[in-house]
């Protein structure tokens, strides 16, 4: 019963205040020190469920975690990242504009050395992005949205120290 009142506070402040983010991922087998520090992704290869989706989503999805990556992997080793979705839930924007509303992304990352390809690294990525009346704008482009997410979160998880 005592979450109830936090639920509520949690809610009216995200109507008044845009966009609250919650990750909710894991490293399943980390990156070494050595790729940390000497990786880069050069590859993007892109695998989603029976998802709806735009037909631009593929390129959308490659080209925002490539920014990503591209900021905090800055090394001379290439690595391919193998990005699996097998959930992107967007916002419904009635009810975004009347309450409050939450985009949602779950799927998994691997980074392969290029010239082994031996998965050096594998990670669960999970993002939700929950926006309300003065956020409509940022939360309708979903897709946009939730490919940077996965890239920060990425970069988090595989590459922390360069943030």
């Amino acid at each position: 019963m005592t979450r109830f009142p936090s639920l509520a506070l949690a809610s009216v402040a995200v109507c008044l205040s845009g966009c609250m983010s919650m990750s909710r991922s894991e490293t399943v087998s980390a990156l070494s020190t050595d790729w940390t520090a000497n990786g880069r992704v050069d590859e993007i290869t892109l695998t989603k469920g029976d998802l709806k989706v735009t037909p631009q989503f593929d390129d959308i999805f490659k080209a925002r975690v490539k920014a990503k990556l591209d900021a905090c992997a800055k090394g001379t080793r290439p690595l391919r990242l193998e990005a699996m979705i097998d959930r992107l839930d967007k916002a419904n924007p009635v009810m975004t504009t009347v309450v409050a509303g939450a985009n949602v992304l779950r799927g998994e990352a691997r980074l392969v050395d290029i010239a082994t390809g031996k998965v050096v690294a594998d990670y669960k990525v999970g993002q939700t992005i929950v926006g309300g009346r003065f956020a409509i704008v940022v939360m309708g482009e979903a897709e946009e949205q939730l490919s940077e997410a996965f890239g920060d979160e990425l970069c988090k998880q595989a590459f922390p120290a360069s943030k």
